[in-house]
């Protein structure tokens, strides 16, 4: 029984409403009062809590779900040069072929000043009719006075061109960094203008400013409520204090709306401590993890294994950014000093390192709940999926992986028997590990035509295990669809400690969710991605309707 005079400020009535509670009840109807959900159930028990200024929305039978926590996305590099969604798209699907990028490379050259850098993202070498990147006597022909750079969907391998070799002093006789390679043309050594995992070039293109940083997440921002992201963790922020303060003042201005979980790179942090730890902040901007990268990516050849990747010769331990005694301490000192650890780790081999240095630290050094996560997860044994359990290490998974990647997995990278497993959230939700997903935007970007990172699009995905050509890739792994809601809501609340304020419809939590078009319960398992977001709610405030 409600409190007399206890008034409703909105009230969602006549429709399903999926609460993703302990037990995944149903009900028809909720009520909010100053930013938080006061009742849940039908639409009948509304009427005590309805006044004359309460708000009724009528969802005309339509879906209500919990808003969507993208767990790990890059918001504030947005206003980075580097990562700009200004930059040219240079997927294969828009531009198939060499030549095709070489005139959209000429156009913005044609525009842009002398010496002003030219940009590309989303490339695939091997997606396009050539099989092959770029080389940098081909981008000198198109820009010759002009830096460019070219850089693969993820952002750990860019081709460029001569001028911008040069401004960063790359030449012959550079060596490789640690975790890097600079590929050269085998007969002269000479650099071919690919980079892989080579920081370097970072320090030379524009460096971006406070407003740049600020436009970037106001620009996302407003994308990510367009397809329900309510929550997302901002996977390790640039090394600078203009992306945090960034953060900082487009919340106080209420330009950034979406809830966010700060990540602090690894590096950064120990440079910069100020003694706030994982948890510092409130619902609306809160200090995560400590953000730690331990190898590369998959499409750079640049995750480690304990076997060869099947079509170079190579099991990538040249991605490798630390030794075992190098993780060990870095995990330790930051478990030590109550930070939770988010470590960046896709192939068997560097899983297996990552769960060893969060099983050492907790041995040597007893703490309860850590939460310790293994961000992306992509090929785990399953003995570290047993390990995982026993240490309470949250899987935060990339499940867009199979689709997007899956047939060059299958093909290119690791056979089809290793590709099957990948991803295997199914085996980690039965085996009782909270699974939670992301995107890793802007490797792929909210209703991008080519690689939407929408989380419909991921839970599609999830339930599907497809190929983009059509092919199951291990169905074994396929998700039912709450399983995927859950993973894309309440099991992210949980990755983050706020599992008892967010992540489900339930009375005392924030008001934050989505109305849905369709019930991605009962639709053809097909259609989950084709769902529309209707309206987005933040804190009982309506955000984002579709129009």
């Amino acid at each position: 029984m409600e409190p007399n005079g206890i008034w409703a400020d909105l009230i969602l009535t006549n429709g399903t409403i999926i609460t993703v509670d302990t037990d995944n009840t149903t009900a028809q109807a909720v009520a909010v009062r100053d930013g938080k959900i006061i009742k849940v159930g039908t639409g009948d028990e509304m009427a005590a809590l309805t006044g004359k200024n309460t708000k009724i929305i009528d969802l005309e039978g339509k879906t209500l779900v919990p808003g969507f926590n993208d767990s790990h996305m890059h918001s504030v590099a947005t206003g980075d040069f580097l990562h700009s969604l200004d930059l040219i798209d240079a997927a294969a699907e828009l531009n198939p072929t060499i030549k095709d990028l070489q005139e959209r490379i000429r156009e913005k050259v044609e525009k842009a000043r002398k010496g002003e850098w030219i940009g590309g993202r989303n490339y695939v070498p091997e997606e396009m009719a050539e099989k092959r990147w770029p080389s940098r006597e081909e981008l000198d022909v198109v820009s010759p006075g002009n830096p460019v750079i070219i850089m693969i969907r993820g952002y750990h391998a860019h081709a460029v061109n001569s001028r911008a070799l040069e401004l960063a002093g790359i030449t012959k006789d550079t060596p490789d960094p640690e975790g890097g390679v600079i590929d050269r043309d085998p007969a002269t050594g000479e650099p071919t203008g690919v980079l892989r995992d080579v920081p370097i070039m970072k320090s030379v293109v524009p460096q971006p400013r406070l407003e740049d940083f600020k436009a970037g997440l106001v620009a996302v921002g407003a994308e990510y409520l367009k397809i329900g992201v309510t929550s997302a963790g901002e996977a390790g922020a640039p090394d600078t204090p203009d992306a945090f303060r960034a953060y900082q003042e487009t919340v106080d201005e209420g330009s950034f709306k979406v809830r966010t979980y700060l990540m602090i790179r690894e590096a950064f942090y120990r440079q910069n401590d100020l003694g706030l730890r994982t948890g510092f902040g409130n619902d609306r901007l809160r200090l995560g993890a400590v953000k730690i990268f331990m190898d590369g990516s998959i499409q750079c050849f640049t995750c480690a294994f304990n076997e060869p990747y099947i079509t170079k010769d190579t099991k990538g331990l040249e991605g490798l950014r630390y030794t075992q005694e190098q993780i060990n301490e870095i995990v330790f000192e930051s478990h030590r000093l109550g930070y939770q650890t988010a470590i960046h780790a896709q192939g068997d081999l560097t899983i297996t390192m990552a769960v060893n240095a969060i099983e050492n630290a907790m041995n040597k050094y007893p703490r309860p709940n850590p939460r310790h996560r293994i961000e992306h997860c992509l090929c785990p044994t399953e003995r570290d999926l047993e390990r995982m359990k026993e240490l309470g290490i949250v899987a935060n998974f990339y499940l867009f992986h199979p689709w997007f990647w899956g047939d060059r997995h299958i093909h290119d990278f690791i056979g089809p028997e290793r590709a099957y497993r990948m991803v295997p959230a199914k085996t980690a939700m039965d085996m009782g590990i909270t699974v939670c997903a992301h995107s890793d935007c802007p490797v792929c970007t909210p209703g991008n035509p080519v690689w939407p990172s929408d989380p419909l699009w991921g839970m599609w995905a999830a339930v599907n295990r497809k190929t983009r050509s059509g092919a199951d890739i291990g169905p074994q792994e396929r998700l039912t669809p709450m399983e995927a809601l859950r993973a894309y809501t309440i099991n992210g609340a949980y990755a983050t400690f706020e599992e008892n304020i967010k992540g489900s419809i339930e009375p005392g939590k924030l008001a934050d969710m989505v109305v849905l078009s369709d019930n991605p319960l009962d639709v053809d398992p097909e259609e989950i991605r084709n769902i529309a977001v209707e309206k987005t709610i933040i804190g009982g405030e309506i955000v984002y309707e579709r129009r």
